[in-house]
């Protein structure tokens, strides 16, 4: 037998051993409430409030179990159906021009008490998109490294048993993007990324493999646009 058909034979039995369904309990209501704010701890009315579950396994699907919408006054209340399962998610969203945010959990052998989930208060940040060019103006052979550091803009936490796990959770993420320039590539020209509106990016360079020299750029507008040559 061929190594490749060994190998093809090997996937279908796992694939096959490790399916599962999403499974839905239809005699049990969860309640998942909570209150939406913006980075200044202004309400967020109109978010969506979708939940989900996920057996998490070859084949099982992602199900809608409920979904609704926050107030005028960013509260929310979603009556849910529930099920033991791998992934229990409620994902909180508003617009492309702010953050979301996921609870997850693990519901196989866990049920909240009064079959509640209080996700207390979740914090949607209106977005930037962080524009820069950098030029060089200074002739040929000369180089420049550098990075920026940011925050990533969107959250995950993940609870297990109703307690808050760090190790797994993304919230407030540090993420970088950099290059060196040099004469092949002597530019960086309208790049982009995104990040929180009144965070801070740190941009760190180096010229011609010099001392690093750091600038703290706070971002106070939607389209942030970042300007440098050397």
């Amino acid at each position: 037998m061929s190594k490749r058909l060994s190998l093809a034979i090997w996937l279908i039995l796992i694939a096959f051993f490790s399916c599962e369904d999403t499974e839905i309990e239809n005699n049990i209501r969860v309640l998942v409430h909570g209150n939406v704010v913006d980075q200044n701890a202004q309400p967020i009315a109109g978010a969506s409030i979708r939940v989900y579950a996920d057996a998490n396994a070859v084949g099982a699907d992602r199900v809608l179990l409920g979904e609704g919408v926050s107030d005028a006054t960013g509260n929310f209340s979603v009556t849910s159906l529930f099920g033991p399962n791998d992934l229990f998610l409620v994902d909180v969203s508003l617009n492309d021009q702010f953050s979301t945010y996921r609870y997850q959990t693990n519901t196989e052998e866990f049920t909240p008490f009064n079959l509640t989930f209080n996700l207390e208060t979740v914090e949607l940040n209106e977005l930037a998109t962080f524009t820069y060019n950098i030029i060089r103006e200074s002739g040929e052979n000369n180089t420049l490294q550098y990075r920026f550091t940011y925050f990533d803009s969107n959250c995950i936490e993940v609870f297990e048993e109703g307690v808050l796990d760090e190790s797994q959770s993304f919230c407030n993420s540090l993420r970088f993007t950099g290059s060196n320039l040099n004469n092949l590539s002597p530019n960086a020209e309208n790049r982009s990324f995104i990040v929180p509106i009144q965070s801070q990016v740190e941009f760190t360079y180096s010229i011609n493999e010099g001392e690093e020299v750091s600038e703290i750029i706070t971002i106070n507008s939607a389209d942030y646009a970042f300007e440098f040559s050397y």
